[in-house]
């Protein structure tokens, strides 16, 4: 297996770059279609596997990826629809831990630990594909605000979530639910404050800068720091470096036009190169996975989908039908069906899948 080196990055970016090309013509999802050649070549071996460390997957391509998304949504639908999305990000995937994890340990015939283990891996959202279609065909602001804010949080959770069931896992402890959540909300919370404080001491020093290429290096130490010193803190860099987004988002308005458009226009770019290089890493494990282990593992595949989906269905049908109890905050009814649907899994589980002994 190759090691994520430069031509390994160079190849892969080459790579999708002609997809997107080729996906531009034809008019076709470009993050689905990264999966699908990434999958056939595994099957095909044409494309060397690549393995991630975790030190590339979790400080050098998810903080680009959740900066950016943080930068970019929109404070107003944010406000509006904030217990729903708060919801949905943290109580949501823990009852969702729980969801998949009760059923999938007798169904699967494992100890109960590692079942809420898996719940807590596949729990965060990615719904980079579909917020694709959504801006392509035009979907309200709200919409894609409510999806990917949601998105955004629950990989935070997730991750946090993930980390102390593996914690416990290693350490041979019983599964406490309190001290669990005790740990959590002090891991989670903690990146909270770390990312406000970053965010705006990054915002002070840019705000009398008038040089947009000082503004942008500012804006790429504030991304790759803030997890790193939320870790040194034992808090969520994840969740540091989503923070330190939103704060930069609603601080870069009032910046001159022409930094905003470069710091915007480069962190684009980056988030594009980040988001490309994961979706075809989805599928190249495939090699790695092997497709004997995919057919003789079919029926359990089948029954871990089916639980995750049903999951789904009870947590966002849920949410939505006590947030319309406020009639000044109502979701139109069919928006559930896209909440559903729009809960797809990808990178965060991914990355987390493998950072597995």
């Amino acid at each position: 297996m190759d090691a994520f080196s430069l031509s390994s990055i160079l190849k892969l970016l080459l790579l999708a770059c002609l997809i997107g090309i080729g996906m531009r013509w034809r008019n076709q999802s470009y993050t689905i279609s990264l999966v699908l050649i990434g999958l056939l070549g595994a099957a095909t071996q044409i494309i060397p596997p690549v393995s991630l460390t975790h030190f590339v997957a979790f400080y050098l391509i998810l903080p680009p990826i959740l900066f950016q998304g943080g930068l970019n949504l929109k404070l107003e639908h944010l406000r509006k629809d904030w217990l729903l999305i708060a919801f949905l990000a943290v109580p949501g995937v823990i009852v969702s831990t729980v969801l998949v994890g009760y059923p999938l340990a007798y169904f699967w015939h494992i100890p109960l630990t590692y079942a809420l283990l898996f719940g807590a891996l596949i729990a965060p959202t990615d719904p980079v594909s579909v917020l694709a279609i959504l801006k392509k065909i035009k979907a309200p602001d709200r919409l894609r605000t409510v999806l990917e804010a949601e998105s955004l949080f629950n990989d935070g959770t997730g991750v946090v979530l993930f980390a102390i069931i593996l914690s416990m896992i290693q350490s041979n402890q019983p599964l406490n639910v309190s001290h669990a959540l005790v740990q959590f909300l002090i891991v989670a919370g903690g990146g909270a404050l770390v990312g406000a404080l970053c965010g705006f001491v990054i915002t002070a020093l840019m705000k009398p800068l008038q040089d947009h290429l000082l503004q942008v290096v500012l804006t790429v130490i504030l991304t790759f720091g803030t997890p790193l010193l939320a870790d040194a803190l034992h808090c969520s860099g994840l969740i540091a470096v989503i923070v330190a987004g939103l704060v930069m988002g609603k601080t870069r308005m009032s910046l001159p036009v022409k930094n905003r458009e470069t710091i915007e226009s480069f962190w684009e770019t980056i988030d594009f190169i980040m988001n490309s290089l994961v979706f075809l890493i989805i599928g190249l494990q495939l090699q790695i996975i092997g497709t004997h282990n995919l057919i003789e593992l079919k029926n359990f595949i089948l029954i871990g989908i089916f639980i995750v989906l049903l999951s789904r269905i009870f947590i966002v049908y849920p949410s939505v039908f006590f947030h319309n109890l406020f009639p000044q905050l109502p979701l139109p009814s069919s928006w559930n069906h896209i909440l559903f649907w729009g809960g797809l899994r990808g990178t965060i589980p991914m990355l987390l899948a493998l950072q597995l002994p």
